[in-house]
């Protein structure tokens, strides 16, 4: 799951636990998440490790190729 759904369909203490642990800070990963912030691959990789999987590193580094398509009609 890319991080706009991560942050979006978890609740908030769930987010900030995920945070916690990747060492990094809510607002850091709110601007990941909705604002395509850049993240750098290490975060990435704390993140995905954080997440027990649910965020992959790649739908952290590269959201676009996994966000949902419907307006084309594909699906990632």
């Amino acid at each position: 799951m890319t991080p706009k759904t991560f942050y979006t369909t978890m609740s908030r203490d769930e987010v900030e636990r995920v945070c916690r642990d990747a060492r990094t800070t809510f607002l850091n990963f709110r601007q990941i998440a909705l604002a395509g912030g850049s993240v750098g691959k290490l975060l990435a990789e704390r993140l995905a490790r954080a997440s027990g999987g649910l965020m992959t590193e790649m739908e952290i580094l590269y959201p676009e190729r996994y966000e949902d398509r419907s307006s084309d009609g594909q699906a990632a």
